[in-house]
């Protein structure tokens, strides 16, 4: 008996509770790779572990509820959740009771638990059975209470306390000394993705966030995880994909990726999931499926703004950063997906820069300089200064501003593409325009704009956004700096009319700084007005540089703050989520 078993009669299976039809085993088609004869009653066949065979003996759904629940948590573990948070995801999906959640967070069968649960009692005074523990686990709408000393046995298999396997409902039904040992019987210590064990000083150390970090987990908490099961279960009606887009956004940052996988295929899914599961090999076509994505990303920024994107950005650059760690791959392959990987860094950086987090922006911005000099791409190159320029740009470290103009201009001139000329002259013209040389400011500009028309062939795809458009607009927040309202005025209108509706962020900054200019002007109605329309605005775009513009401008306003005007556009900005301090946090 320690190494066949004979298949009997199985008294439930674990889809009971989903009310699937018990099924008999006589007759079942073979497993994958096996080579003996279908299973019938009474027959004694090999056992290479007793829950292989238990997930045989049960009903069809009952092996897909088990054979799910293990998937999810094995995703979740990865991700640093613990067994408790888990079945706290799970019960979203099963309405059952917490002490079967708890097996299935384990992916455990009940033949597994109850040889658990009699091995921990070495006198055989347990003798727990399969039929008694799934009584157990239908308790209280059918079957038995459990014995407080089981569930104490049970926590401990299960890592975590008591009570937990409990609802608070009937945890009164207990007596006064059973209540004692539930409450006693804690061994969450033993999960190893508690953030720190009990009784233990919870001080959270610069260590800790780097052994996270270093763990490859991203932030998915329950909650969020709760959010993305929703969301999926209300879109995707297809079991086989909902699980598949579960485990495809657990990686990519939780359910704000749903929008990102939005534009695969399903074969591009099958693929993107393969490769992550270390399944499938990185080909050409996983390489390509990672650029659509990064393209498709930097067109979201322009719609809704790095709060809801960034995250996701995180985990794609980490992803395709693990794949080019542990993977080799042909080396045309590999330049590609370098390629990716620094223009994601970019965009992180980016993204977090518009979140004014300056400190953390060039980190992300300096791997991408790293990794376009490893792979020897003087337009990246010269892209990644350009952004270490701005980020230094918005510090005011003038000096910093110059080195990176002058890095761009020179990997620029090694460079076939022609629009990366207006990036180097427009960082000259902001770092006149910061040590308030007007004139020198005004020809750099003039320089960067005849750049950005001139006839351009076969440009990289992130520099689309590089047009006479855009250097017009950046004159207005030179003239800001240079302290030229009138100037503002007499072009901001102009300005506006040329940018495309789709880059909300670069209207509303061009509306706000218009407004600057106005309540310089003491034109009070006007500036309102414009101040009004760009507060719109961030409640589709999540720009803090643009909520910093506004109050900025706001703040020129203070003067007339007892105006009508100055009065409703404190109720809209209030009713937008911005505040004297810059917006609020939004979800």
């Amino acid at each position: 008996m320690d190494r066949h078993r004979i298949l009997q009669d199985h008294p439930g299976g674990i889809g009971a509770d989903l009310r699937a039809p018990a099924a008999s085993m006589i007759g079942a088609p073979l497993r994958p790779g096996s080579t003996t004869q279908p299973f019938a009653r009474n027959v004694t066949i090999p056992l290479r572990s007793v829950a292989e065979v238990e997930v045989v003996r049960m009903s069809g759904e009952g092996c897909r509820v088990l054979l799910r629940a293990r998937s999810w948590s094995q995703h979740l573990r990865g991700k640093g959740f613990t067994w408790d948070q888990i079945a706290d995801v799970l019960a979203l999906t099963h309405q059952v009771s917490p002490l079967r959640l708890h097996r299935l967070a384990h992916g455990r069968t009940a033949a597994d638990v109850v040889s658990m649960v009699n091995d921990a009692d070495p006198a055989g005074t347990a003798a727990l059975r399969d039929s008694r523990l799934y009584d157990y686990e239908g308790w209280p709408e059918a079957g038995r209470r459990p014995p407080a000393r089981v569930l104490a046995v049970l926590a401990e298999i299960y890592e975590t306390t008591a009570r937990s396997l409990l609802s608070e409902a009937v945890v009164g039904s207990y007596e006064t000394a059973d209540r004692v040992l539930l409450d006693d019987a804690d061994f969450r210590h033993l999960d190893a993705n508690q953030p720190t064990p009990p009784n233990r000083d919870s001080r959270v150390t610069t260590k800790t966030d780097a052994d996270r970090t270093s763990a490859g987990r991203t932030a998915v908490d329950a909650a969020s995880c709760m959010r993305l099961l929703r969301a999926i279960d209300v879109e995707e009606a297809d079991v086989k994909r909902r699980e598949l887009l579960f485990e495809l956004a657990l990686v990519f940052g939780g359910s704000r990726a749903l929008d990102l996988l939005r534009v695969l295929t399903p074969e591009e899914e099958e693929r993107l999931a393969g490769v992550l599961r270390n399944t499938w090999r990185t080909d050409e076509a996983t390489v390509r499926t990672f650029e659509k994505m990064t393209l498709h990303a930097r067109q979201s920024d322009d719609v809704s703004g790095p709060a809801t994107l960034l995250s996701v950005i995180h985990g794609q650059r980490t992803a395709v950063g693990r794949l080019l760690a542990c993977e080799s791959m042909l080396p045309t392959l590999r330049d590609r997906l370098l390629d990716t990987y620094t223009q994601l860094s970019q965009l992180a950086g980016f993204l977090t820069y518009d979140l004014r987090d300056y400190a953390a922006a060039e980190q992300p911005l300096r791997d991408g300089l790293h990794s376009a000099l490893d792979l020897g791409d003087p337009t990246l190159i010269a892209y990644m200064h350009y952004w270490l320029g701005r980020v230094a740009a918005d510090q005011d470290r003038i000096a910093s501003v110059l080195d990176h103009a002058y890095a761009v201009r020179s990997w620029a001139a090694r460079s076939p593409d022609k629009l990366l000329a207006p990036l180097h002259e427009t960082l000259f013209s902001l770092s006149y325009a910061a040590e308030g040389n007007a004139a020198a400011s005004a020809r750099a500009h003039e320089s960067a704009l005849v750049s950005a028309g001139a006839p351009k062939d076969n440009e990289r795809e992130f520099l689309y956004w590089v047009s006479p458009a855009v250097v017009k607009s950046r004159r207005t927040a030179l003239l800001v700096r240079l302290n030229q309202p009138g100037q503002v005025i007499k072009t901001a209108e102009h300005h506006l009319a040329g940018i495309d509706p789709k880059f909300k962020r670069r209207r509303g900054m061009m509306l706000a700084r218009y407004a600057h200019a106005l309540a310089q002007a003491k034109e009070v109605p006007e500036a309102t007005a414009k101040l009004t329309e760009a507060a719109h605005i961030t409640r589709q775009h999540s720009s803090a540089r643009l909520a910093d513009e506004i109050d900025q401008a706001r703040a020129r306003l203070e003067p007339w703050a007892t105006t009508t005007y100055v009065r409703r556009l404190d109720e809209t900005l209030r009713s937008c989520g911005l505040t004297s301090t810059g917006p609020e946090t939004r979800a």
